[in-house]
């Protein structure tokens, strides 16, 4: 297999896997904004989902207020972002693309038709009460990729350098949530030493 055809596959994997995992971080904040205990948005979640993604600086940069809107605007549809939902199925398309011959008519089928229909959404008819059915339908979309992946594709070496790009994203966005959000699953008596 040349280099070139083990890195589309792996990148095509770890691009749709970090879409399903950008929209999860934003049902996460999305849910946790709505039944905040003060009643009022005062942005925590919305930082906890760009913390763990990892787009804090450029999201301070672009934006004035930490809302639903600016959030869900900046991880879902921003071309600026290179994490965005938007970015990530894009590339995931093209490097699928670069190895059509490689992958089933089934795996192109669910990465085109997604990029295709994603495509198609105006940013602004996601309002906030939209917000959780289009991330359901990313999601949905991710479910889809990974059956067609998993159940069209030989298991040779193809197969695996998809399952590595899909287990390296996963595995960094574990990561990345755990030291976002360590501190709140020790015991209170415990000392956090960041030195």
């Amino acid at each position: 297999m040349l280099g070139r055809t083990a890195s589309s596959l792996f990148w095509m994997s770890r691009y749709h896997e970090r879409a399903q995992n950008v929209s999860r971080l934003l049902e996460v904040a999305y849910r946790g904004a709505i039944i905040s205990h003060s009643g009022q948005e005062d942005g925590t979640h919305w930082s906890f989902a760009l913390a763990c993604s990892g787009c804090e600086a450029d999201f301070a940069q672009k934006y004035e207020e930490l809302n639903n809107r600016n959030v869900s605007a900046h991880m879902i549809f921003s071309r600026d972002n290179p994490s965005s939902v938007r970015n990530c199925l894009e590339l995931a398309r093209n490097n699928a693309r670069s190895v059509r011959t490689g992958i089933t008519a089934e795996l192109w089928e669910a990465i085109n038709t997604t990029w295709i229909e994603f495509a198609d959404v105006n940013p602004q008819t996601i309002t906030q009460e939209k917000l959780p059915d289009f991330l359901a339908w990313v999601n949905q979309r991710a479910h889809l990729f990974r059956g067609a992946l998993l159940n069209t594709v030989l298991r040779n070496d193809g197969y695996f350098f998809s399952q590595m790009g899909n287990f390296v994203e996963r595995a960094d966005n574990t990561a990345r949530i755990l030291n976002t959000y360590y501190w709140t699953l020790l015991p209170d008596n415990d000392i956090i030493d960041d030195g």
